[in-house]
């Protein structure tokens, strides 16, 4: 069941509720009214045929036998009570109740038997009758609800059939306000189709209904971040193929240029020992193969480093910090720089003890072609399960609103998350950069 036929079922209802009980409290109410008007016509009946009776108390016998003592056929009028005169015999003499045509409009069964309950409650009313201390018979008043239920019936009825057309107006109105109301949410569900189409570019409008203009709102920025966020991982996507084959190519270049001549110059020496004729000219080629190795095992070593910092797995990352800086203050002997280490690095995740490796590489490159600098600070802090990493410089910085080109910045910000780290830059023109990350030292999925 969609949302409006539920809205609509419920206030149906409620309304079908509220009619119900209107319908019963104004039957209650039209047996309550029944009643009082029975009860106090019968009360005011008996104190007349009281005051009657009392009077032919004194009249002689012979007189009312020739006459009708109280008139009843005059009072059929009175339609709430039925009223008759019997002799000492049981038979019915006189009586108000004549006979009446059907009526038309009679009410429903149920409303009778509903109104009818009404009858036990009020008992028939016997008066003897005595002239000159004789009984001659009785006086009968019977409460009769017949004509009062014919006319509750008809204001009940009325009531009954405004509540029915205020019962369909008012659902009718609802469900074309419901319907109106609701139709942004064909509009929401079309943009969420097109993003699941893989169209990025999709908006929603700005509805009138302050509660779905929020949505609107919510939902432009979500597919806002959507979309930056997968335009900036083809971007990163792409700069890393880029430096692959960057890191690929220097790798080639640096072999062939430097391992290659090594190695031709070692086998040119290699050849004069297998020429040589005299000790002293083999030994001075042996001394130049000596050095041509050493060498390559510089080369080798700074390659390797560059791939995977030994100093990392055999001396732990305190130590693999502190070679870095100082080969990085060899190359930059002008700036000054403070590190601070501080925790226990011990049984933390290989790919957690890298990337802090790698941060703090890639900001001291970034320093070293951008910032022109003169003081730098490290700290880097293992605290309550997390590594709090904090690099400052006082060089040029830069305006951050601007989205850098590079990979470097961009490529931290996505190893930090991919951590589910924390990640904040902080840095204006002429006033240095402040990076501060925080590292989870649990990394999720490692058992």
């Amino acid at each position: 069941m969609n949302l409006k036929l539920r809205l609509n079922l419920i206030i149906t209802v409620t309304l079908l509720l509220v009619i119900v009980i209107g319908a019963v409290l104004t039957i209650k109410n039209a047996r309550n009214n029944i009643q009082a008007e029975i009860a106090s016509t019968a009360i005011l009946a008996v104190h007349m045929f009281d005051a009657e009776i009392s009077a032919l108390r004194g009249q002689e016998l012979p007189i009312l036998k020739s006459g009708s003592f109280f008139h009843l056929r005059d009072l059929k009028n009175v339609r709430h009570l039925k009223i008759d005169f019997f002799d000492t015999s049981g038979n019915l003499q006189d009586s108000n109740r004549v006979k009446t045509s059907v009526h038309t409009n009679d009410p429903p069964d149920w409303f009778i038997n509903t109104m009818d309950t009404v009858t036990g409650t009020l008992l028939s009313t016997s008066q003897p009758v005595f002239i000159a201390n004789q009984h001659i018979g009785k006086l009968v008043i019977t409460p009769d609800i017949s004509y009062e239920i014919i006319e509750e019936w008809q204001e009940t009825k009325g009531i009954l059939v405004l509540l029915s057309i205020f019962f369909l107006v008012v659902n009718i109105v609802v469900y074309f306000a419901v319907s109106i109301a609701l139709r942004p949410i064909d509009n929401i569900i079309a943009a969420l189709t097109e993003l699941e189409h893989g169209n990025l570019a999709s908006r929603l409008p700005r509805f009138t209904l302050p509660e779905l203009s929020s949505i609107s709102d919510k939902f432009n920025i979500m597919a806002e971040t959507l979309q930056s966020s997968i335009e900036n991982n083809h971007h990163l996507s792409q700069q890393l193929i880029r430096l692959q084959e960057d890191e690929r190519k220097n790798l080639a270049q640096e072999l062939h240029d430097e391992i290659g001549q090594h190695l031709t110059a070692i086998h040119m020496d290699a050849s004069a020992i297998k020429g040589a004729k005299t000790i002293d000219s083999a030994q001075a080629s042996a001394t130049a193969i000596d050095a041509v190795v050493k060498r390559m095992m510089e080369i080798v070593h700074t390659m390797l480093q560059r791939l995977r910092p030994s100093d990392l797995d055999e001396l732990g990352l305190d130590a693999a910090l502190k070679e870095l800086v100082s080969t990085w203050l060899e190359r930059n002997p002008n700036v000054g720089l403070d590190l601070h280490i501080s925790g226990n690095f011990i049984n933390l995740d290989d790919a957690l003890l890298i990337s802090v490796y790698r941060l703090v590489q890639e900001c001291l490159t970034n320093i070293a072609r951008y910032a022109d600098a003169t003081r730098i600070t490290i700290s880097v802090k293992e605290e309550n399960q997390h590594i709090y990493m904090i690099i400052n410089d006082d060089g040029n910085g830069f305006d951050h609103t601007i989205q850098a080109k590079g990979f470097g910045l961009v490529g931290m910000k996505e190893r930090v998350e991919g951590l589910a780290g924390k990640f904040e830059l902080q840095t204006a023109i002429n006033e240095g950069v402040t990076i501060i990350i925080e590292l989870p030292c649990a990394i999720e999925g490692k058992q």
